[in-house]
């Protein structure tokens, strides 16, 4: 399939404002790309060229891409500078360029979606000396073969900034339009989804092998598991009323979730809460699990959470320097940490997704060899809400976020917000009833002490069941200079000339500058209220809500439903 196809249809979705729109757009499109090319159309539908646990790292600069758009143009780099500096978008300044590129004395062909996916993973292939202007030049091969439209889409997906709404629920729910007829079907696919998050493999399956295909999906060694998550309830009482009897409370830590892999090979992979490869920010712990954790192959999950030397646990922002390209060994040094295996998903062969977490709880504990870097989940096993009380008081002495408490014979419910799982926090015991994970959609001018930056940022929820992201609060409390001056910076590269199409927004909330829903932040509000302006659930918001910090490690989709802030409103 030539590429301009692909291209004729980010046209139609960014001009698009309507989530059900873009579906419609895109599961009439997927029914005509061939079976053979409709994983690559679906990641790049993303923005990607590879799943997001793939890692395929372009690592090509503004700089770098605005060389291969003059060469490519046959116009000065200077001249090409120019032209970035009235457009502002690296993919217009390709497309104006391009319009006058000169005519090549062979004829190059068309930029087909092959062509395009195989020129990008020989550029994340490269590295070394040399290897930049080899990445160029394979880049203007694909521009000299582009349209201008085309390049301009190129050059966006190149940079990370193709911004055309459209998230894997998006594609996800397209898909089942398009091969099964009926966007019901989206359930089957969200379930083979959870094991294998791989836009890519759930189109190629569905379109070959049809809804029977997917039901054949399986764990594999690699690959990450979406993670399961939490539900939370306002009283103690609540907790005995949905996991009556025996259950388990273990730590709920003020670190970083991960999952992790180990191959029949030995290999040992780490993958973050957004399933990203992070394995080459922590080569420490990789050895410690190689060392402490007795099994030839499996997926674990653990809470990664930065120590001192005497291995008492320091804050979430500590660890957060850990997260870094350069300097890792003297960080290693500096900031050691410690991995608290709390799950076991998959062991020696066998998946352990359907069996119940007693029996899970028994395989951790013989395959971990406990030690300073590399230990177990804080854990009690009770039926005893005394008890349950006084373990929670010992993990917020221990400066921990709370507990999660969880049903003995409860499965892995993987993707899923589920009973099996209770998160109990401590700001349930403040005058704060909660924090929440919230995505920034847009922001406003600020004034007065706040002129020339933005004053407030407007913040919304996800909605799970319609992929859409519905506005909550206004947020400007708690932002500290800093992070007003750093915030912009980090969100500039979000930001779109219109209300993106799964944002649902009333024009009271109508925002100064409107961005992709990427950024998440936690925040604090003491109360829920029912609010005439925002979307939330039909209309709800939190009050006096305030900027706690940001959430690198979730992405948009990962953040707080509305089904979760209704609940709490209920109750």
């Amino acid at each position: 399939m030539e590429f301009d196809k692909l291209v004729d249809v980010y046209e139609e979705l960014e001009k698009t404002a309507s989530g059900n729109q873009m579906r419609e757009i895109l599961s009439d499109f997927f029914k005509k790309v061939p079976k053979e090319d409709i994983a690559l159309v679906s990641y790049l539908t993303l923005g990607q060229i590879a799943s997001e646990y793939e890692s395929a790292v372009l690592g090509l600069a503004e700089k770098t891409v605005l060389k291969a758009i003059s060469s490519a143009g046959g116009v000065s780099l200077k001249k090409v500078q120019e032209i970035m500096q009235k457009t502002g978008d690296v993919g217009l300044t390709a497309e104006k360029v391009l319009q006058k590129k000169p005519q090549t004395l062979i004829p190059l062909g068309k930029l087909t979606i092959q062509c395009l996916y195989d020129i990008l993973h020989k550029i994340v292939t490269l590295s070394g000396t040399g290897s930049q202007d080899k990445k160029t030049q394979l880049l203007v091969s694909a521009l000299q073969k582009a349209s201008p439209q085309g390049a301009k889409y190129l050059t966006r997906i190149v940079l990370g900034t193709l911004r055309m709404g459209a998230g894997d629920m998006t594609v996800i729910d397209s898909l089942a339009i398009a091969f099964t007829g009926d966007k019901k079907n989206k359930e089957h696919l969200e379930r083979a989804y959870n094991i294998c998050p791989d836009v890519g493999v759930i189109a190629e399956t569905l379109a070959t092998h049809g809804l029977k295909g997917l039901e054949k999906i399986q764990v594999r060694v690699g690959r990450p598991i979406k993670m399961m998550l939490a539900q939370r309830v306002k009283e103690w009482e609540e907790v005995v009323k949905k996991i009556p009897g025996t259950l388990a409370a273990e730590g709920k830590y003020d670190g970083e979730r991960v999952q992790a892999h180990k191959t029949t090979e030995g290999k040992v992979i780490l993958f973050s809460r957004r399933l990203e490869n992070i394995t080459d920010q922590f080569p420490d712990l990789v050895e410690y699990m190689q060392k402490q954790i007795n099994a030839k192959e499996f997926i674990i999950e653990a809470e990664i959470l930065a120590i001192d030397k005497e291995g008492k646990h320091l804050p979430f922002q500590t660890l957060m320097q850990r997260r870094r390209k350069h300097d890792i060994e003297e960080y290693i040094k500096k900031i050691p940490v410690q991995a608290k295996v709390f799950e076991i998903l998959y062991l020696n062969g066998k998946s352990f997704l359907n069996e119940p977490y007693k029996k899970r709880i028994d395989h951790i504990e013989k395959i971990v060899h406990k030690g300073k870097h590399c230990t177990t989940a804080d854990r009690i096993i009770t039926d005893n809400i005394t008890k349950l009380k006084t373990f929670f008081g010992e993990m917020l002495e221990d400066k921990q976020e709370g507990i999660m408490i969880k049903s003995l014979e409860g499965t892995y419910q993987a993707g899923t917000r589920g009973w099996n799982w209770i998160k109990w926090k401590k700001d349930y015991s403040q005058d704060m009833i909660d924090t929440f994970d919230l995505v920034i959609i847009g922001a406003f001018y600020g004034r007065g002490k706040r002129h020339g930056t933005y004053g407030a940022f407007l913040c919304a929820v996800y909605n799970a069941k319609e992929d859409t992201f519905e506005t909550v609060c206004k947020l400007g409390t708690g932002l500290t200079d800093d992070m007003l001056a750093s915030l912009p910076i980090k969100l500039d590269a979000y930001k779109v000339k219109m209300k993106p199409g799964r944002v649902v927004a009333k024009k009271e909330m109508e925002a100064d500058v409107w961005f992709t829903p990427q950024i998440v932040v936690e925040v604090l509000a003491a109360e829920i209220t029912k609010s005439p302006f925002h979307t939330c659930a039909s209309g709800l918001a939190l009050r006096f809500p305030r900027f706690v910090r940001l959430r690198d490690d979730k992405k948009a989709e990962q953040a707080t439903t509305s089904e979760e802030v209704q609940d709490m409103f209920e109750k």
